[in-house]
């Protein structure tokens, strides 16, 4: 498009996929690239195609002065709906008031726990007290999951690679408390049993070998045997560590067996299969399947979800791939949706049981904007608005670094 008619171009304007035409005035509020090349009447570059709005704006605090010179009074943006970390952060610290969340200082006190007790049962093949701790940590744990309704947006990301284990195993242990409260309402100890398993699951990742733990791709069939071997000796490891519970060594032992028969190390089925272990597997599976790891990029929540329900009757227990889907509905917190008025934003909730229509956190309004201030629409409140299509993952919503404390 030439000078002339993009400086004639009315506010709003589009032209092509996501191009908007944007008051000089009002550059400010978005996020994105300039779109063509920005020439004064003598052919001069004043802004090359693909420069960073943000970035300009900060560099260049002149620009629009410049601009306004050249008689430019719009400028063709690529607009951009991504949401980056420090903007979710944001998310996250504004609907903490009325969404409670966890206590990031006691989630890395499990995590680092968890890494003292693999690090003693790597060493010696128990550590009784490092296990009593641990035990303690998750009655706190247990405690937050109960009165943290929105739990995936507590669940810890994974930075590196060898701090992997750790954070999974306190994701497992959150979403296997909070899919025992869905379970089964006011049953506190189930919740604690869970939680406590969750940190334990893998146990026996202590004792398998790094280069096969960490392999930065597909294990050859003998090095999943050795992988396999987790299972087992994780209870032989918690066992001799003092834990006596059968419902924990369950989920320390079963937590690999599958509905129908085809899971590890024992070939249980069905209700043969401990409710622990069975709970402790879905949510195992779905924090895998969400992590990053160095073979594989993490897959995004709603098609976790939509896996697993594929696997509810095969692989998982139903009720508990039904409670799963209570818990985090078909667009789970933290996915980032487009809505039918064309706004951007990042759910942070289910309400009234609706599925389809969640709580979303707007982070880019109908114009492309980023809006002034926090704003929430509830959905399923709102009759004329729909999600029109998910576009991208938030994935787990806190980074537990490993220098915190």
């Amino acid at each position: 498009m030439g000078e002339s008619s993009a400086a004639q171009a009315a506010p709003w304007e589009t032209s092509g996929e996501n191009v908007r035409y944007v008051p000089l005035d009002d550059l400010c509020h978005y996020r994105g690239r300039v779109a063509e090349d920005i020439l004064s009447e003598d052919g001069a570059l004043l802004l090359p195609r693909g420069s960073d709005i943000p970035a300009i704006l900060e560099s260049m605090p002149g620009i629009t002065k410049t601009l306004r010179r050249w008689n430019r009074e719009f400028i063709p943006v690529q607009v951009s709906s991504d949401i980056t970390e420090k903007e979710f952060e944001a998310v996250l610290r504004a609907i903490e008031p009325k969404t409670r969340m966890l206590d990031p200082n006691l989630a890395m006190r499990a995590i680092h726990q968890v890494e003292e007790v693999y690090s003693r049962i790597s060493e010696d093949g128990n550590s009784r007290e490092g296990i009593e701790t641990l035990a303690r940590e998750a009655d706190r744990l247990a405690r937050e999951v109960v009165q943290t309704p929105q739990i995936l947006l507590c669940l810890g990301k994974v930075k590196d690679s060898d701090e992997y284990t750790f954070i999974h195993s306190l994701n497992v242990a959150l979403l296997s408390g909070y899919l025992a409260s869905i379970l089964h309402p006011g049953d506190e100890e189930l919740v604690k049993t869970m939680t406590f398993g969750g940190l334990l699951h893998d146990l026996g990742k202590a004792k398998v070998p790094p280069e096969i733990l960490n392999k930065p791709g597909r294990l050859t069939s003998e090095e999943f045997e050795v992988m396999k071997t987790h299972a087992i000796q994780g209870m032989v490891s918690a066992v001799a560590s003092g834990v006596d519970d059968r419902r924990i060594l369950s989920v320390v032992r079963n937590h690999h067996e599958r509905w129908g028969e085809d899971g590890y190390p024992d070939g249980l089925k069905e209700n043969r299969i401990s409710l622990f272990a069975r709970i402790a597997a879905v949510a195992d599976v779905f924090d895998a399947l969400t992590a990053k790891r160095v073979y594989k990029d993490p897959m995004r929540s709603r098609e976790a979800v939509s896996m697993i329900l594929e696997s509810s009757g095969s692989s998982f227990d139903g009720a508990i791939v039904r409670a799963l889907l209570v818990s985090v509905g078909l667009y789970p917190p933290g996915t980032v949706v487009e809505l039918s008025d064309y706004s951007v934003g990042v759910v942070t909730g289910v309400r009234n049981k609706d599925l389809l229509r969640p709580q979303v956190f707007l982070s880019v309004d109908p114009r492309g904007r980023r809006p002034d201030t926090p704003t929430i629409i509830d959905l399923s409140l709102v009759g004329n608005i729909f999600i029109r299509r998910s576009l991208d993952d938030m994935g787990k919503g806190v980074v537990y670094r490993r220098d915190e404390t």
